[in-house]
């Protein structure tokens, strides 16, 4: 959606040019006491890195970090939605829908020069989408005829929904979906975000993986400027990394907290004391000394985090050892890493086949409405 990415490439630029000189990473902690602080860092950090390599091998990995494909990319193919003023709600468009090959070459509406690809063939209180796999992981092709057989091997079963864009800044969107491929699960997406006139933005997507995993990351730029990626394994953090900048009402100062959490070990720092601290189950370790380092080929604010591989923390404890968190992942995970969390701002997934769908089956429904 392209008023999205503007405003997410304001404000990441707003956020990441505040964060220049403090973005950071730490490992998970584990719970036994004997081990010092640089070896719960290890385990947490493999425990990291065997979570990255499920959720890339899952489903749900192919369906977050789907491709535009070439068409897409340049617009040739379908528009973006966000071009259109309309207001679709779950009422509007609940149902379930085939895609069936046959209606290719039929208008479905012809009062709104629309064709159709998808037929509603029963009646849910939910919006349920049924079509080839082939067509989910190649939306470009959602349009597209394609010679051969294929089956509705693929279930999108919504929730909620909500597209509300009435021009200018305002837009309003909810999304609550499951996947399923095959009869079996491939997991769940959250999809919830807003902007209004005065350029408030919320945003919060989430993805649940199959073994509890999940990814989420969160936006929000009004009163505060609050900014976190999250991976959790059920309720537990695996990996969390925050940015919050408030103001003062006495002072109009602005004042920034930073935050990366492995586990119980926590990182910390806040612009009003210019100090990183290291916490163990909320004790803070004495002595450990943080250097962070900016990567050489980051060019784009929006990068910045450790999470993004925009920047680097080395840690030296009281008793001389040091470790540099890139070392403790490797290059493959933080690549991997990085890969998850990018996806997770332009959910093309959901621009390039639900919200497609949902105003196909809202213009099929409209125009019957209109005959009847």
């Amino acid at each position: 959606m392209n008023i999205k990415k503007s405003i997410f490439s304001f404000g990441t630029l707003l956020l990441f040019s505040a964060l220049l000189w403090s973005c950071s990473d730490s490992s998970d902690t584990n719970l036994e006491e004997d081990l010092s602080l640089v070896q719960i860092m290890e385990v947490k950090a493999n425990a990291l890195t065997n979570a990255v390599i499920n959720i890339s091998e899952s489903k749900g990995f192919e369906i977050i970090t789907v491709d535009d494909g070439a068409e897409l990319k340049h617009g040739s193919a379908v528009d973006d939605i966000s071009r259109y003023e309309m207001s679709i709600a779950l009422d509007d468009i609940k149902g379930i829908y085939d895609y069936k090959k046959e209606l290719n070459h039929q208008q479905g509406a012809i009062k709104y020069d629309y064709k159709r690809y998808f037929d509603k063939v029963d009646d849910s209180d939910l919006f349920i989408l049924r079509l080839p796999k082939e067509k989910a992981m190649r939306p470009w092709k959602l349009h597209v005829d394609e010679d051969g057989e294929f089956a509705n091997d693929f279930v999108i079963t919504t929730t909620d929904y909500n597209y509300a864009y009435s021009g200018g800044l305002n837009f309003d969107y909810l999304l609550n979906s499951e996947i399923e491929i095959n009869k079996e699960s491939a997991g769940e997406l959250f999809v919830d975000w807003s902007i209004t006139d005065h350029l408030n933005f919320n945003y919060e997507s989430k993805f649940t993986f199959t073994d509890d995993y999940s990814i989420g990351v969160m936006f929000d730029l009004d009163e505060k400027v609050n900014y976190q990626f999250n991976l959790m394994k059920g309720d537990d953090i695996l990996f969390k990394e925050e940015v919050e900048i408030s103001k003062s009402d006495d002072t109009n100062k602005k004042e920034l907290e930073y935050s990366l959490i492995f586990g119980n070990i926590k990182i910390v720092w806040n612009s009003e004391s210019h100090a990183y601290l290291v916490y163990r189950n909320d004790v803070l370790q004495e002595g450990a000394i943080i250097e962070v380092s900016k990567h050489e080929n980051v060019l784009d604010d929006a990068n910045l985090a450790f999470c993004r591989k925009g920047r680097d923390i080395k840690i030296t404890f009281e008793d001389g050892t040091s470790i540099e968190l890139s070392e403790l992942l490797s290059e493959d995970t933080l690549e991997l890493m990085n890969e998850i969390f990018s996806s997770m701002y332009d959910m093309k997934f959901v621009k390039h086949i639900v919200d497609k769908v949902a105003r196909e089956a809202y213009y099929t429904n409209l125009a019957t409405e209109v005959v009847d």
